[in-house]
């Protein structure tokens, strides 16, 4: 029963896990698909303002500014994120910033978005001089909103060439010059993650409700084995009570059957105080003989055992010819237990094949009985377990022959093993000889 619990425990804690990553990989999924739909439905905005931008009266002329920027090479140098000389760029960046602020609240009325966007020159280069005029790192914003960007996205980006040409007749000087410009529009929805949550909220809530009703049935089928543990401890130590308590009884009726006088009923009582004591000493494991087993108590034993089960036919193959470590009473116990099974459970007949070889006891008992389900034969091994069948349910028994046969043999550190087979049970027993 431990072993099932443990399986139990460990199949559902498994189970319960893989569902948690199911379920937060199907949350993830979720969050990125919500997340590419806002952001689809806001580069719309974005774009519609972009282009409100180029059409209004007081656009941000970039082949303008690079005019402008021409002019100001001579002592005018360019910083991160601004120039030297800043007054022809600032006062046109901060009315374009204006502007965009106030298309962007038009175009955002009834939206449930937070927009921020920016448009720069990222690179100028100088065809002439094969060089590129802007410091690594820096770019002319010509224009963007207030609200700052963490993870921008790309709304447009392009390159185009300016060509501007500068006569002066009185210095005699003719000047052509020819840049290659890099600008980039980005927008970023400053609140996405607070209405992506808004939107999968109500998939969270499920898959969490889902997730604490398991964890509920688990907890509480948990208790469930833990109580029919319990009950089954409780069993056990009533049934070990029971069989203690039995001793004083047994040992009284053998004293007085022995005063007896010979009468018919004498082998009766006698017969039957030995299968009382055989009962009880299955239960505690207790041992009488501490001898060897040989060939000649073996030969005697299943003498007897055929005189006590004279409605089974027997079959056995013994072969004792090599020394083993086997003790009398474990012998008998385990042939008893499962000659007693046999016996209950409709067999007519019984082969029992006993060889010993140099290295091991090799030991086969097979039945024709109505045998065990495939499903039950781990489990008949276990303390007071019995096969739960629709028919022989007058059978009684406490449960106890297979596993005391199991015991038994690992005392010795030997193996049980149910063999296939058409009709009845067959169980092979390896003893090995050494110590």
């Amino acid at each position: 029963m431990k072993e099932n619990r443990n399986f139990t425990v460990t199949a559902y804690s498994v189970s319960l896990l893989f569902l948690l990553v199911l379920q937060g990989y199907l949350l993830y999924n979720s969050y990125r698909l919500e997340e590419k739909d806002l952001n689809r439905q806001a580069k719309i905005i974005a774009e519609k303002t972009h282009l409100m931008m180029e059409n209004s009266e007081i656009a941000a002329r970039e082949d303008l500014l690079v005019a402008d920027f021409e002019r100001l090479q001579n002592g005018a140098t360019v910083e991160r994120e601004r120039l030297v000389h800043p007054e022809k760029f600032n006062v046109q960046k901060l009315k374009h910033s204006e502007q965009l602020e106030n298309i962007l609240k038009r175009n955002l009325v009834d939206s449930p978005f937070r927009i921020a966007m920016k448009n720069e020159i990222y690179s100028i280069y100088d065809q002439n001089t094969q060089r590129e005029l802007l410091p690594k790192g820096s770019s002319i914003v010509l224009f963007q909103s207030t609200e700052p960007m963490k993870n921008p996205l790309i709304l447009q980006e392009g390159t185009w060439s300016s060509r501007h040409s500068r006569h002066d007749s009185e210095l005699n000087t003719d000047e052509h010059n020819f840049y290659m410009v890099q600008s980039k529009s980005t927008y970023e929805v400053v609140n996405l993650n607070l209405l992506v949550l808004r939107k999968i909220l109500p998939l969270i809530a499920v898959s969490m409700l889902i997730i604490a009703l398991l964890i509920i049935l688990f907890r509480n089928s948990v208790r469930n084995l833990n109580r029919q543990q319990q009950k089954v401890r409780e069993l056990h130590t009533t049934i070990d009570s029971i069989a203690h308590e039995l001793n004083t009884p047994i040992t009284t009726l053998k004293f007085s059957v022995a005063a007896k006088p010979n009468d018919p009923s004498k082998p009766v009582l006698e017969r039957q105080i030995k299968r009382l004591e055989q009962i009880v000493s299955s239960i505690h494991g207790s041992s009488a003989d501490d001898i060897l087993l040989t060939k000649e108590d073996a030969e005697f034993y299943f003498d007897e055992l055929k005189k006590r089960f004279d409605h089974l036919h027997f079959k056995i193959n013994l072969h004792l010819n090599h020394p083993q470590k086997l003790m009398l009473h474990d012998f008998k116990l385990i042939i008893d237990n499962l000659t007693d099974n046999s016996s209950k459970y409709g067999a007519h007949q019984l082969l029992i094949n006993i060889e010993s070889e140099e290295k091991a006891l090799k030991m086969d008992v097979s039945d024709d009985g109505i045998g065990i389900p495939a499903s039950e034969m781990k489990s008949v091994f276990e303390r007071y377990y019995r096969v739960t069948r629709k028919t022989h349910q007058h059978v009684t028994g406490l449960g106890m022959g297979l596993y005391l046969v199991r015991k038994t043999v690992e005392k010795y550190q030997g193996k049980t093993e149910f063999m296939q087979k058409e009709r009845g049970v067959q169980l092979h027993i390896l003893i090995p000889n050494e110590a």
